[in-house]
């Protein structure tokens, strides 16, 4: 159905009221005529602008520049324009931006510009919220990347932990209640298969002796608004046999209104832990058990054999004075040097006992010369041990202050030792040597070097080296404690070198001057 033409005051007033600005304008930009509304728009009449001022007369000085350099030449080009974003000037002097499209034509034998002007208030608003909602997307989007870049590095970071320190995850839906175990936990489980461990998997392999206790202790963090804890210690028998003790903790993880919301926790293997520890206890009930035999063997030498030995030397001594023949006079020679060996073994027994229960050796200090007093400890050796060499170095000045029969046994008994570990055909050499500072007595020896498994213990009391004990040594091990102890009561210190090829030092230092107030350690090389 066609609609009637419009009357000629119709179609007037549709292009003065239109709702968009229209004007026409020659090619210089003449205005030749324009309707009401961009007049309302401009605040100006049409007699005010028509054949008396140009398009370029209505923009503001940007906007003349851009009219000429490209609005009117890709309008001459293309023969119309569309959206193009122009400001113009009101009367008053604001401006107020338009998007103008225009079509070139000619009419008459001239040309002509039509135009079509919108306000773009509101569209200019509009691209503005737009650009900026878009440029808060993208803000949004870089934070949930870095967000997402931060949580994937703290989460590697956490697996590392818990790898490290052998921890494994589980976490309990509490919505179902049902317990969640990563794949990690089939290894405690003794499963080698692949995929998921379930919670009745892993229920069921904990020891029917510890299933209560290890349920009443997640049941008390689950019911504790969601600030409680748990840990637990239990045994698991594994699918493949074998008892592990694993240890289990984990927290309950409350939201915005205090109700739990989750719960996380950790599980970690400590079987070998508690193995060891269990060990321990027992090496320590070992040790107790040993010093105890040691106070007692000391308490029976001590009291029981010191008065009958005592009678024995001194009966030796008045035989050894009496007109003896030749085999009675060795019996008794025989008899005196195995009364003061057994002498010997009771005062090392002694010391044993003052250092351990005494609070330490005590020492008394006077001057000696040293050097001397190491020569003669030396050749009372030799004349024990005929056919050994042991030779004696001196360095420095001889007179320290050092107890003197302490000193003699130390030279004794790192000798001793020397001799018995040592080759027997290489010589033992005993060096004393004396500094304004310190007095160091050196006992050194060639053959095989103590085995690196004996060193942390080598002063240790009651131990004795394989060599005596295949020989059938009677000495009880107390040699080198001895030694050590007398080094701590000068407050020296003793240490330990041993290598095939440099052989074996036992190196004794005592400062020159000591008030008792240190406690050197012994050190081991």
């Amino acid at each position: 159905m066609s609609q009637p033409p419009l009357e000629p005051e119709d179609s007037r007033a549709l292009y003065e009221d239109a709702p968009c600005g229209l004007l026409c304008t020659l090619e210089n930009g003449t205005i030749e005529r324009i309707n009401r509304t961009l007049c309302g728009w401009l605040g100006v009449s049409a007699a005010d602008v028509v054949g008396t001022r140009r398009l370029q007369d209505l923009l503001t000085v940007g906007c003349k520049i851009f009219h000429q350099t490209h609005w009117m030449p890709l309008l001459q080009i293309q023969g119309s324009v569309a959206e193009v974003q122009l400001e113009l000037v009101h009367r008053d002097g604001h401006s107020f931006p338009v998007l103008v499209n225009a079509v070139r034509h000619e009419k008459r034998g001239r040309i002509e510009h039509e135009l079509a002007v919108f306000v773009a208030s509101d569209r200019r608003k509009y691209e503005r919220e737009l650009l900026a909602a878009r440029k808060r997307a993208e803000e949004l989007l870089e934070s949930d990347r870095a967000a997402k870049a931060a949580l994937s590095t703290a989460q590697s970071r956490l697996r590392l932990a818990l790898e490290s320190a052998h921890l494994l995850v589980w976490d309990v839906d509490v919505a179902t209640g049902t317990r969640r175990y990563e794949a990690g936990v089939r290894r405690i489980i003794g499963r080698s298969s692949d995929g998921p461990v379930t919670a009745e998997m892993y229920l069921a392999c904990i020891h029917p002796d510890d299933r209560a206790r290890e349920q009443g202790a997640l049941d008390e963090a689950l019911a504790a608004d969601g600030q409680g804890r748990c840990h637990a210690e239990y045994r698991l028998i594994g699918h493949d046999g074998v008892e592990r003790v694993v240890s289990s903790s984990g927290r309950a993880f409350a939201d915005e209104t205090g109700n739990v919301a989750g719960f996380s926790g950790v599980l970690q293997d400590v079987t070998s832990w508690r193995r060891a520890e269990k060990a321990l206890r027992e090496q320590e009930q070992q040790a107790s058990a040993r010093a105890l035999l040691a106070e007692q063997l000391v308490g029976i030498v001590s009291h029981d054999l010191r008065t009958p030995l005592n009678a024995a030397v001194l009966g030796a001594s008045l035989l050894a004075g009496g007109d003896l023949t030749v085999p009675q006079a060795r019996t008794v020679t025989r008899i005196h040097a195995s009364a003061n060996r057994a002498s010997r073994l009771i005062a090392d027994l002694l010391d044993f006992t003052q250092g351990r229960l005494g609070g330490g050796l005590r020492v008394q200090r006077r001057e000696h010369d040293i050097h001397a007093l190491v020569a003669d400890t030396v050749e009372e050796l030799k004349l024990a041990v005929p056919g050994r060499m042991i030779e004696h170095r001196r360095f420095g000045e001889g007179h320290v202050s050092a107890d003197s029969d302490r000193v003699a046994q130390v030279v004794t008994n790192l000798c001793t030792n020397a001799l018995t570990y040592g080759a027997a055909d290489r010589p033992v050499t005993v060096t004393s040597r004396v500094s304004e500072h310190a007095l160091s007595l050196e006992v050194h020896n060639f053959g095989a070097p103590i085995p690196r498994e004996l060193l942390p213990h080598i002063f240790e009391p009651l131990r004795r080296g394989e060599q005596q004990i295949k020989l059938g040594s009677r000495s009880v091990g107390l040699g080198l404690y001895i030694v050590q102890e007398i080094a701590v009561a000068h407050g020296g210190q003793v240490t330990v070198h041993s290598r095939q090829e440099d052989g074996t030092s036992f190196v004794v230092t005592i400062p020159a001057q000591y008030e008792g107030k240190l406690q050197p350690a012994t050190r081991i090389g």
